[in-house]
């Protein structure tokens, strides 16, 4: 049994690691903006497939390793990432029952909102600017949805997770 959920939570954690990756992996300049969040991506399945395991904490505490990997302002992306979770986790019965397409449209609201709120709070505590271009990687988020969401349904269903 404890193996199991050894098993459980170090695929978790390597799951959450490829999207840290991701997420920071060097992208051209012009093409920035176009960028998918994948952390955004990964958690919102992971609250959805189990809420009682990924929540609020785990949200926290990735967007403080999010915060100390960018070198932002600590607290940023954690209290937006935390926000972000609590309203997937509160609504997840019925996103869950939405259609994949669905889920898409709400995926590039609820990443459009993050980067939104990111901005906000760096403008608060610092200069910022926003680029409007960020509407297009939210865009490209909720297009690479569908394929985020069976590939890591395969991968909870193959290796039991629960």
């Amino acid at each position: 049994m404890k193996g199991r959920l050894l098993l459980q939570f170090l695929v978790l954690l390597l799951i959450f690691i490829f999207a840290l990756v991701l997420e920071i992996s060097p992208w051209p300049a012009a093409l920035w903006s176009l960028r998918p969040a994948w952390l955004v991506l990964v958690l919102t399945y992971w609250i959805l497939a189990l809420p009682n395991k990924v929540n609020i904490g785990t949200a926290f505490v990735l967007g403080l390793i999010w915060d100390v990997i960018l070198g932002s302002v600590l607290g940023i992306h954690a209290m937006v990432l935390s926000c972000m979770a609590y309203l997937v986790a509160r609504y997840h019965r019925i996103l869950r029952n939405l259609s994949l397409w669905q889920q898409s449209l709400l995926i590039v609201l609820l990443v459009f909102l993050v980067r939104i709120f990111v901005f906000l709070l760096e403008l608060f505590v610092h200069n910022a600017t926003f680029r409007w271009q960020e509407v297009f990687g939210a865009l490209i988020s909720g297009i690479l949805w569908p394929w985020v969401f069976l590939l890591l349904r395969k991968i909870r269903r193959q290796l039991k997770l629960s």
